[in-house]
C-alpha cells in the first residue's frame, strides 16, 4: 500500500525499533511508496511512512 511520506524532524530522528517477519507487510509498503516516488528518491526507511522499524528498501536500478 502507498503511504504518505512523514516530514516531521523530531519524529524521523526519534529511535527505531528491531524489525521482525511480522514486519513483512511494512517492508511491502516501503516498497510500494518507493515506486511512486522513485523520480525523487532511490531508498527509503521505514521511519519515512510513519514507522519506527528498522527497515529500509532501494531501488537497485529496477530490482
Amino acid at each position: 500500500m502507498i503511504k504518505n511520506l512523514v516530514h516531521d524532524p523530531i519524529f524521523l530522528a526519534g529511535k527505531s525499533e528491531a524489525a521482525t517477519k511480522e514486519d513483512l507487510q511494512i517492508a511491502q509498503d516501503l516498497i510500494d511508496t518507493l515506486i511512486t516516488h522513485r523520480d525523487s528518491c532511490v531508498g527509503m526507511a521505514a521511519n519515512m511512512i510513519g514507522v519506527r522499524k528498522r527497515i529500509v528498501v532501494f531501488d537497485n536500478e529496477g530490482t
